[in-house]
């Protein structure tokens, strides 16, 4: 058994794996302790060729799904907006207006944290001014999904797929820890 990690009595693990459609097999595990402590996660467990996805976002697209694994970065360059995982990131999925009001609600809250600094208020009202005239189809944005594990996913026939090669998939964060029980390094998975 393994100690909580808030009151160091043992902790009931439970685990499961679900297929799910455009991820594959997930991983669900969920940790509770009888002090109340709980934790639950969901792992992406396949590994795919790593992948890069480009489209432009426009009025007229703005409800294309966007699948995002756990593992995914997003861009959007003309904001110098880049989300990239960390230990705590969640797969999601959603569409490319959904990704504008993810990254909108960043943006307002750094706004309302730095009110006293004209130069950074500016700049978020730059890019909540972009995002708006996107919206409103006066304006067009580049967004770019990248995984190193392939399982992030622009739903469209105008995404432009492409296959990150193996310097490029290993730059990226994988947001994740990685266990390796195949023997194979971490160069050599993103090369399957």
């Amino acid at each position: 058994m393994i100690p909580c990690p808030s009151c160091g009595k043992d902790i009931d693990i439970v685990t499961v794996t679900y297929d799910v459609p455009y991820f594959g097999t997930v991983l669900l595990t969920s940790i509770s302790c009888e002090c109340g402590f709980k934790h639950a996660d969901s792992i992406v467990v396949n590994v795919k060729e790593p992948v890069r996805f480009t489209i432009k976002i426009n009025r007229e697209n703005l409800y294309t799904k966007v699948i995002r694994s756990t593992s995914g970065t997003i861009r959007i360059p003309e904001l110098g907006v880049d989300i990239e995982p960390g230990p705590a990131s969640q797969a999601f999925i959603t569409n490319l207006e959904g990704v504008l009001a993810r990254v909108e609600d960043i943006v307002r809250m750094a706004r309302s944290w730095n009110v006293d600094d004209e130069e950074k208020v500016a700049r978020c009202d730059e890019i909540l001014e972009r995002i708006r005239n996107t919206v409103e189809g006066k304006d067009e944005l580049t967004l770019i999904l990248e995984d190193p594990f392939g399982n992030s996913l622009i739903l469209s026939e105008n995404a432009v797929r492409e296959v990150l090669t193996s310097e490029e998939a290993s730059s990226l964060k994988t947001g994740m820890t990685v266990m390796d029980v195949s023997g194979k390094s971490e160069e050599e998975l993103l090369n399957l």
